[in-house]
Parts: structure tokens; C-alpha cells; sequence
């Protein structure tokens, strides 16, 4: 549901304001104003897009809370998550119609804000601190991309859950004690991202912690217990890789 607050209560509470690494900390006032009274908010609840129309109005979206995908749907039903969108990313969809972009979906409760064209230009037009912010995000979107096609194409199963790991915990932005890492989406999504299936993603996760390499706090909460491993793991090192032999339970996939 699309709202429009008052500056106040849009901006108080939003992490591209109050976090120094956010796009709207390095705005002036008169910036920070302009941007406001001219951009809209927006509440999804995991599943729901944007429509067309919507993108071709308003197509830089930031994201405050949540995670975003970037989905392709095959004829056969086949989905990928080619991307992921946290807290802080900004999103700019302003070429889509000259391309086959996938669709993008809230893969949790996510609360965006989208920015007025006209005026996030002018703003990282004079504005160098804003400007830096907005060029450092794409580029870590870009390399993202880059490690994420290396992972799909090179990496074993185990290789590529131990680098989505350390994925989540470069971005998450929450201070966790040393070595927590928060997973920001469902292990259905994660097999949709990784290109594995549930099931694998279940016994990668219980092969890690039977090594004593993590410890499954939940579903949704890891603990690296040997960092030095898991990134040899990650980095495709097979004799870090090695799994011990012992039976599978397979985890709950919710």
C-alpha cells in the first residue's frame, strides 16, 4: 500500500537517512526536502512486484527494509533469482523497456522508497558525497553480479552455500556478535538464487555443522564457528571441502 507522510515521519526512521553510509545522510536539508516531498513510500509483503506503470514513474527504488529479487520465469515454470536487494541498495530500473530485466519480488516484508527521477539526478549531479554513495552502491551490485555467475558456473554445492554465507554477513547491517550471520530469505529462495534444490541446501548446512565449521542457531541464524575454513571452503579449496561421512537429516525447507 503506497503512502505519502510528512518528512518527519517518512525519513525518521529510514536507514538511507540515519545510517553515514545511506544515500539521504549525505543530502542538505534542502535536498533531503526536495527528494521527499517529491518521492513515495511502499509496504510489500513477500511476493508482490511493482507494476509497469509504477516502474516506468517511479523506476530508482531504494530499499529501507526487506529483500528484493531479480526473478526470470521459464516457460516450463523453471524460476531464477538472478539478484538480491538488501537494506541500503539502490535500485535503478529506468532501462528496463529495452530489455528482458525478470520481474522483481519481495522475497520478505519490504519497505521501499521510491525516488523522483528529477530530482535524484540533480542531487548526484552537485552533490559529490551523494554521488560517491549512489557509484560505490553499483558498483558493489556489480561486483556481486560477477561473483554470483563465477559461483553458479564453477563452485560445488558446498562451495557456493559457504560463499552466500559470507555474503550475508558483508551486508548485513545490524551489529551481530563476531561470526553471526542472519539469512534474509527462505531456503527455497536460496535454492532458487544458488540454483540448487532445497534439499541440498539442507544437507550443505548439516554437513557444516556436524564438521563443527557453523552452528545452526535456526533457520534463519548462523553462527561461523571456524571463519578461517569456511572461506577456504568458499574459495574452492576441496581439501577444506572434504565432507565426513555420517547420515543426512535433511532440515526443513521452510
Amino acid at each position: 500500500m503506497s503512502r505519502q507522510p510528512t518528512l518527519k515521519t517518512k525519513c525518521a526512521k529510514c536507514a538511507m537517512f540515519f545510517e553515514s553510509s545511506g544515500f539521504c545522510a549525505n543530502l542538505t536539508e534542502t535536498e533531503l526536502v526536495d527528494l521527499s516531498n517529491q518521492s513515495r513510500t511502499m509496504d510489500l509483503k513477500r511476493g508482490e512486484t511493482f507494476s509497469e506503470d509504477q516502474l516506468r514513474s517511479w523506476p530508482i527504488i531504494a530499499i529501507t527494509s526487506g529483500v528484493f529479487s531479480i526473478q526470470h520465469l521459464l516457460e516450463d515454470g523453471r524460476k531464477s533469482i538472478a539478484a538480491l536487494f538488501m537494506r541500503g541498495d539502490i535500485i535503478d530500473m529506468r532501462s528496463f523497456s529495452r530489455r528482458n530485466r525478470g520481474q522483481l519480488i519481495a522475497l520478505s516484508k519490504t519497505e521501499v522508497c521510491r525516488l523522483s527521477p528529477a530530482v535524484f539526478e540533480n542531487i548526484v549531479a552537485t552533490n559529490p558525497n551523494a554521488r560517491h554513495i549512489v557509484w560505490d552502491n553499483l558498483r558493489d551490485q556489480s561486483f556481486r553480479a560477477q561473483d554470483h555467475a563465477a559461483d553458479l558456473s564453477k563452485k560445488q554445492a558446498l562451495e557456493k552455500l559457504a560463499s552466500f554465507i559470507f555474503e550475508c554477513k558483508s551486508r548485513q547491517q545490524v551489529n551481530l556478535t563476531p561470526g553471526a550471520v542472519s539469512i534474509p530469505i527462505r531456503r527455497v529462495d536460496l535454492a532458487e538464487y544458488l540454483g540448487m534444490q532445497p534439499e541440498t541446501i539442507s544437507r550443505c548446512f548439516k554437513d557444516l555443522e556436524d564438521r563443527g565449521i557453523v552452528e545452526m542457531k535456526s533457520l534463519r541464524a548462523v553462527n561461523i564457528k571456524n571463519i578461517p575454513v569456511l572461506r577456504r571452503i568458499a574459495n574452492g579449496d576441496k581439501s577444506a571441502s572434504v565432507a565426513k561421512t555420517h547420515s543426512i537429516r535433511i532440515l526443513s525447507v521452510a
